[in-house]
């Protein structure tokens, strides 16, 4: 497995790979195209990588340097690659090369796939440490979506995991809608 960082709208992989961003996620857990592209080009704590197995698109993976952790925004396998533990060697490249500090966002466990998803990250390192966690929208930061927020860590001091979100939500979701 491969990541390979996208940093321009020239990249001839980037349409194909805006194809699986938008078919993997619901419109309330992405950014609109030209939002995402400003980013991509523009947003240096923003790394946007495609996932390639064997020379071919199996993926990509988001993720954003904040401050003193690293929040995992979004992660998508190609349907067709699924079977190929494409996400575990993500989380493996994550554990050996992101050191430090992991946020990221589940849907809260209501059915079989998002416990099983649940599940996967916590057999990765990853617990829950928030179930009250508001996501807000891409498009609008007064509208919120409930999530689940996942650790690799612990937050005896809940003061921390506080300030962690307050610094999500400006540099990721407000920020970005300027």
């Amino acid at each position: 497995m491969e990541l390979r960082r996208i940093t321009q709208m020239e990249d001839p992989q980037l349409p194909e790979v805006i194809v699986l961003y938008q078919q993997a996620f619901p419109a309330s857990e992405r950014r609109e195209v030209n939002q995402l592209k400003r980013l991509i080009v523009g947003q240096s704590a923003m790394f946007f990588h495609v996932i390639e197995e064997g020379g071919k698109l199996a993926g990509l993976f988001v993720y954003w340097k904040l401050a003193d952790f690293y929040y995992l925004e979004h992660l998508a396998v190609c349907p067709e690659m699924r079977n190929q533990k494409i996400g575990q060697k993500v989380l493996d490249y994550i554990r050996e090369h992101l050191s430090g500090e992991h946020l990221l966002e589940v849907e809260p466990a209501v059915d079989e796939i998002t416990t099983r998803r649940i599940n996967y990250y916590r057999r990765n390192g990853y617990e829950i440490v928030e179930k009250q966690y508001r996501q807000p929208a891409y498009d609008n930061p007064e509208k919120s979506y409930p999530l689940w927020l996942m650790s690799n860590r612990d937050y005896p001091d809940r003061r921390e995991l506080a300030e962690h979100i307050q610094v999500i939500k400006e540099e990721v979701y407000y920020k970005p809608c300027l």
